[in-house]
């Protein structure tokens, strides 16, 4: 039988359709669109926020969820495990440690862990959601005085415009919990991370008293284009003690994972970076260390050859106005990135020697090539990388994993659940249809990560749903401004998804025997 699909050759198919367009709603005559919960006012679902007692009814009965569940035993405090039969020694802080082939973190009591982290957590008035030029959009908004007010903000993500902001799960803490909210929202989070079996907390996360993956920032260094001029001894010296004053509290803390600086593409040195960079005044030292490497190591060191081909007069060369071919541009970017992260790492050790330190979060396929994974492999000891993927490797992943042979640990991977688009939530590039079957990706991917034997943990993104309406930045009559996505374990009211945080619980509690086992059954290997 064919399907109806199928055509041989020479036949035709023909497909009809008929198309409908319809005028796009305006905005205006469907407000206002969210609730004083945060929730769109037009979706109906089984545990919809109707009133603050749904709020204070929900923590009663997490609490006799967890009362049934217990507490995981065989863990000490950094998420380390106690029941594989085996340990190293304790050193205080996090390590990297190599058994049968296979790569684990060591907790700083010495204990095997493999890192499961939760990213923003406890986002106490993180993410908001910008109110500024459409404030008709909510049918609530919180006064700007007494204990709602502290859902409002403004000015976020540095811009300071006058943007007004609203953390609608802000205000739903302060309702749930009353007075002390913060405190009480700080000791629930905490309770949640052990309960739901995770190691600690991840990126973008500041509470005391967890295991936490802090990410250091480039304050205090100017740009000269998208980066710091790492060649000039006045920038290092300033981005030096801006790195002493960040990383100088948590030098001595066991709580500290590792250390990372910037995040993603963000921290990739681009070829139109370099490109400005030879426009600049000739005494820049970047430039000049450019131009040295190139006339060192392009075209065999030949300056007439590489006049030739950056088509300059060899004997009155404007670099300003040059046209370097493309594998030269190459060069001198893998330069530059190679002493701007050698610089990092090195600063950070010899800043703090004890702890790890993790790059930058570098995102498979969002750089310039795969050469920016084999540029920071030597000055990191672990490669920190995000990946928001359906699997947890694929074929170029794992072939640079491989060749570069070091740990791997992802910090951040996440698939929020879309809800058949009835919550009004976007859908993202790796989502989930409902929270079970986010739970259920969550859980392969563990399984996964687990089994691979360079990779030391993972971190989910994140504890919180983003805001309906985006999170910014931005201002203006737009219904949704920055992303708006279902990527939190717990939603806009405070409360567990808890067919997603079953299955995370029932994984995390799994994944360092999952990977214990894969161990035992690897041949040895000599990598």
């Amino acid at each position: 039988h064919r399907s109806p699909w199928e055509t041989r050759a020479g036949e035709a198919l023909t497909i009809e359709a008929e198309v409908r367009l319809t005028a796009r709603p305006e905005p205006r005559s469907l407000a206002p669109l969210i609730d004083a919960y945060g929730q769109h006012r037009y979706a109906d679902y089984p545990d919809r926020l109707a009133s603050d007692d749904d709020l204070r009814r929900s923590a009663a009965e997490e609490q006799q969820r967890y009362r049934t569940w217990g507490e995981p035993s065989g863990f000490d405090r950094y998420g380390g495990t106690t029941a594989l039969g085996w340990r190293e020694s304790a050193t205080g802080f996090y390590r990297l440690y190599r058994r049968q082939g296979y790569w684990w973190l060591l907790s700083p009591e010495g204990n095997p862990c493999f890192y499961v982290g939760m990213c923003t957590a406890p986002s106490l008035t993180w993410e908001t959601t910008p109110v500024t030029g459409r404030e008709y959009l909510f049918a609530w908004l919180p006064p700007r005085e007494g204990p709602l007010a502290a859902a409002r903000s403004h000015n976020q993500w540095g811009i300071q415009d006058g943007t007004q902001y609203v953390a609608f799960h802000t205000a739903n803490l302060v309702r749930k919990y009353g007075e002390g909210w913060s405190e009480r929202a700080q000791q629930s989070t905490a309770q949640r991370l052990r309960v739901w079996g995770f190691s600690g907390l991840g990126k973008w996360s500041g509470q005391e008293g967890l295991p936490v993956a802090p990410v250091l920032q480039r304050w205090g260094a100017p740009n000269l284009v998208r980066h710091p001029d790492v060649f000039d001894p006045a920038v290092r010296a300033r981005w030096e003690q801006s790195l002493r004053g960040q990383i100088g509290p948590r030098q001595n803390d066991p709580l500290v994972l590792g250390w990372s600086l910037g995040n993603e593409f963000d921290e990739i040195i681009t070829t139109a970076e370099i490109r400005d960079i030879l426009r600049l005044p000739r005494d820049t030292p970047a430039r000049r260390a450019l131009l040295a490497e190139a006339a060192a190591t392009c075209h065999g060191g030949d300056p007439a050859a590489l006049a030739r081909a950056w088509k300059l007069d060899p004997e009155r060369p404007d670099y300003a106005t040059a046209e370097p071919p493309a594998a030269d541009l190459e060069a001198m970017r893998r330069y530059y990135a190679d002493r701007y992260y050698a610089f990092i790492y090195q600063t950070v050790k010899a800043i703090d020697p004890n702890h790890l330190y993790l790059g930058f979060w570098i995102v498979p396929g969002w750089w310039e090539n795969e050469h920016d994974w084999r540029l920071i492999a030597p000055h990191c000891d672990a490669i920190g990388y995000d990946r928001y993927s359906f699997e947890f490797m694929d074929e170029r992943l794992r072939r640079l994993a491989d060749e570069t042979a070091k740990p791997i640990l992802c910090g951040e991977f996440s698939f929020p659940s879309f809800y058949e688009g009835r919550r009004g939530f976007g859908r993202y590039g790796t989502w989930a249809e409902t929270d079970a079957e986010s739970g259920e990706r969550y859980a392969a991917w563990l399984r996964d990560a687990a089994r691979h034997p360079r990779c030391v943990g993972v971190m989910w993104f994140e504890y919180r749903d983003q805001p309906l309406t985006g999170r910014g930045p931005g201002r203006g009559d737009h219904l949704v401004i920055g992303e708006h996505f279902a990527f939190g374990a717990v939603d806009v009211g405070d409360r567990p998804k808890w067919e997603l945080v079953t299955r995370m619980r029932e994984a995390n509690l799994a994944v360092a025997t999952w990977r214990q086992e894969a161990m035992a059954g690897a041949a040895p290997s000599g990598r």
